[in-house]
């Protein structure tokens, strides 16, 4: 199995403990953007690392991109290692939302109740707080019975959109994600694209649309994994 260097970010994971914002939210007294986030993270305080099995497919507009079957592992606060057969293509947002850094990047902007699937969640929008931040804003759906993130929606500018979804798994009690799908669509830049003629010069066109599926598989928890692996060929952070 061959080890590869990701250049963009793989699963970011920061497992902030903060235990009394979560007490906060389940008593009703906070329910501010910021503590349905941190709740998130309060949950997953039995995880001290896992090893997970990877299945990624991507169908892309204009790519070929093969099936890419991986491990992954990961230690508190933010270590990960990947090793992998072939060329990973995962999303840029990653797999899961590092709540320390999009508080540290974003402003709340706006709480609210909204259902997927007939089922309540909360949803937390939030605002780049830099001009240049990308993407500009974003919602975070959180199902409160459990506080698992179950969708993200993305948007750059105004014809930038993706959308990630998750499913979950419960693992040693732990809800842990057991599918996530990302689909992204950007509008097309000309709409007379499709009557350019065919020429040798004619500039690569870039995919418009996609969606990338990845299973999760095999997690193992608090094996006590050691720092040696990640300092194996780690990620680009």
């Amino acid at each position: 199995m061959t080890r590869i260097r990701l250049s963009q970010r793989v699963m970011p994971r920061v497992f902030a403990l903060s235990v009394a914002a979560a007490v906060a939210v389940a008593r009703g007294g906070d329910t501010s953007g910021e503590a349905v986030l941190r709740s998130v993270d309060a949950r997953l305080a039995p995880v001290h690392d896992y090893t997970v099995t990877l299945d990624v497919v991507a169908d892309i507009e204009r790519l070929n991109v093969p099936p890419m079957h991986a491990t992954m592992y990961f230690k508190q606060p933010d270590k990960i290692h990947l090793d992998a057969e072939g060329f990973a293509l995962l999303p840029r947002e990653g797999l899961q939302p590092e709540i320390g850094k999009l508080l540290s990047r974003y402003n709340v902007a706006e709480t609210g109740s909204d259902t997927l699937g007939g089922v309540p969640v909360r949803r937390v929008t939030l605002q780049a707080k830099s001009e240049r931040g990308f993407p500009r804003m974003l919602s975070v759906y959180v199902d409160p019975r459990r506080w698992t993130t179950e969708r993200i929606v993305t948007k750059g500018s105004a014809d930038r959109v993706a959308t990630i979804t998750f499913s979950y798994i419960q693992v040693d009690g732990v809800w842990l994600p057991g599918e996530m799908t990302a689909a992204f669509s950007i509008a097309q830049a000309d709409s007379l694209e499709g009557d350019l003629p065919a020429a040798p010069m004619r500039p690569q066109q870039m995919p418009r649309k996609g969606t990338v599926t990845v299973r999760f598989s095999e997690y193992r928890l608090n094996t006590g994994l050691n720092d040696e692996i990640f300092t194996k060929d780690p990620l680009t952070r």
